[in-house]
C-alpha cells in the first residue's frame, strides 16, 4: 500500500513538472529589431503628444508603452469617460494597430 501511494505521488509530481516545462516552451521570445524599437519609441511619443494636445482631457497619470504597433495604456484616470477618451485618442494615432487599455480609475 505504501509503495502504491509513493508511486502515485511520484507520477503526479512528474506529470506536473512535465506540464510546467511544456508550457514554458510554448512562449515566443519578446524581441524587437532596432528599427522596430525606434518605431515603437516614436509611436509612444506620438500617443503622448496626442494626449497633450487633447482639448478636453489631460492625462498626467497615464503611461504609454508600444510594442510592435500595439499600445498599452496604464496608470490612472479620474473617470470612465477619461479612460475611454484616452483609448480613443490612442487608437486615432497613425501606426497604432491595437490598444490595450489597462488604465485604473482613481477612487
Amino acid at each position: 500500500m505504501k509503495t502504491i501511494r509513493l508511486l502515485t505521488i511520484a507520477t503526479t509530481l512528474g506529470l506536473l513538472g512535465l506540464n510546467a516545462v511544456t508550457i514554458g516552451c510554448n512562449r515566443e521570445a519578446a524581441t524587437r529589431t532596432d528599427a522596430e524599437q525606434q518605431v515603437d519609441d516614436a509611436l509612444t511619443g506620438q500617443v503622448k503628444t496626442a494626449f497633450g494636445n487633447s482639448p478636453a482631457f489631460k492625462f498626467p497619470d497615464v503611461q504609454v508603452a508600444a510594442f510592435k504597433g500595439k499600445v498599452q495604456l496604464s496608470g490612472f484616470a479620474v473617470s470612465e469617460d477619461q479612460k475611454r477618451s484616452a483609448e480613443t485618442i490612442a487608437k486615432g494615432v497613425s501606426g497604432v494597430v491595437a490598444v490595450e487599455n489597462s488604465i485604473s480609475l482613481k477612487r
